[in-house]
């Protein structure tokens, strides 16, 4: 008989993590309700040696090679493995906290949703801000206009406030982040997983909201996301290279733009981004202190920008926005093209 959830781990940014994220998914979850499939997309030797070995006396995984490729198309390649009603994507880099699961299956179940996430907590990295702080409670689409071309904004509530000060209620969201996230699994087979680096989990979102499927956080299951805190190895740079290159990232923006017709407005920030966390996984690595390297990081961020200006023409682009949904008065989002690979 299939196990109600099954549980895919996939690197995010980088590879470390991935011991710890499965040690914690066995101490905070019932071994009844899953099964864990981890998928191999490159991970130094060691990593895999110390994975075996703790996965020794456990008969609930698989472990999937795929070899060193985005994470969206190894999403894609495991769906014909998945045989459970619902499934859970988390990162590697992610740790669930308490009894986490099953409040998404109740859930899942009481609201008949397509999709269903944790409060995802983050602990300090890059950025300032307390030591445990809310990275992802709801998502808003908001839209705004630059010289008549609308630019897309994803707006998260509650970001970096107090764990505590989250609403304590099922609350319906129009995205989520792949931190970790739990499908219907019949409905995550249905859908189109586009080879993106960028902004995948808002292309999803908009899928669903186009067939009028229903997106939830549920607050009663919380993960606690590293954002690159811990101590990075040398390797991690190879697989944050590869999804996070700028080449990618831009054929990513212009696949979505095609598939739905909406600019993002922090598209450039966001490879101002990837260059500062590329160094600060560097810092990180030659056993610089957080704070320091956090200092580093910033430095180098506001040189490359006052040789390399941002584009953003906007003081307060979020006040100038409206609400997507309002703009198209609560009708589904119009996917203009299907094309789901940047080559084609």
């Amino acid at each position: 008989m299939n196990k109600p959830v099954s549980i895919v781990i996939t690197p995010r940014d980088r590879y470390s993590g991935l011991v710890k994220c499965i040690e914690q998914i066995y101490l905070n979850t019932d071994v009844a309700l899953f099964e864990l499939l981890i998928l191999d997309l490159g991970y130094p030797k060691n990593d895999m040696i110390q994975l075996r070995q703790f996965l020794s006396t456990k008969d609930n995984y698989k472990i999937i090679e795929y070899g060193c490729i985005i994470p969206m198309e190894a999403m894609d390649r495991v769906r014909p493995l998945l045989n459970s009603p619902y499934t859970v994507f988390m990162d590697n880099d992610s740790i669930p906290l308490g009894d986490w699961l099953p409040p998404l299956i109740t859930t899942a179940n009481r609201q008949n949703a397509a999709v269903v996430y944790p409060v995802t907590l983050e602990r300090a990295g890059v950025d300032d801000g307390a030591d445990i702080r809310t990275h992802l409670y709801t998502t808003e689409f908001r839209v705004v206009d630059v010289e008549n071309q609308p630019y897309l904004i994803e707006h998260k509530t509650y970001r970096r406030c107090l764990h505590e000060e989250i609403p304590k209620e099922t609350t319906e969201s129009q995205s989520f982040e792949l931190h970790c996230v739990m499908f219907n699994t019949a409905i995550f087979k249905s859908i189109e997983l586009p080879r993106i680096t960028i902004r995948e989990h808002l292309d999803i979102g908009l899928q669903l909201k186009a067939r009028k499927l229903k997106l939830y956080v549920e607050p009663g299951s919380s993960i606690l996301f590293d954002n690159l805190g811990t101590r990075a190895k040398f390797s991690d740079l190879r697989f944050f290279n590869l999804r996070w290159n700028k080449k990618i990232t831009y054929q990513s923006s212009r696949l979505f733009e095609k598939r739905w017709g909406y600019k993002f407005y922090s598209e450039e920030a966001t490879y101002n981004w990837a260059r500062r966390r590329r160094l600060f996984i560097f810092l990180r690595w030659l056993y610089f202190p957080i704070q320091i390297a956090n200092k580093i990081d910033t430095l180098y961020a506001a040189v490359q920008r006052r040789l390399f200006p941002i584009w953003d023409p906007l003081t307060d682009p979020y006040s100038q926005s409206k609400p997507l949904y309002e703009l198209l008065n609560g009708s589904a989002p119009n996917q203009l093209d299907h094309t789901l690979n940047t080559a084609d």
